[in-house]
């Protein structure tokens, strides 16, 4: 497996637990737990956009 797969493999676990934080949240009720399934999906999605950056860094140079 090449560091592309590798990334590629990551960003597809990334885009799984975003799902799960959105999935989560539309039943929580408690709004300090809401608050941290938000910033951990925000977290995800930065995650997410920085590998998408450096994928693409990454297949410019190959």
């Amino acid at each position: 497996m090449n560091t592309v797969d590798y990334l590629t493999d990551v960003m597809q676990d990334e885009k799984m637990m975003q799902s799960m934080y959105n999935k989560n949240m539309m039943d929580i009720s408690n709004p300090e737990v809401r608050q941290l399934f938000t910033q951990l999906r925000d977290a995800k999605m930065q995650n997410l956009s920085q590998l998408q950056q450096e994928i693409q860094t990454m297949m410019g140079q190959g």
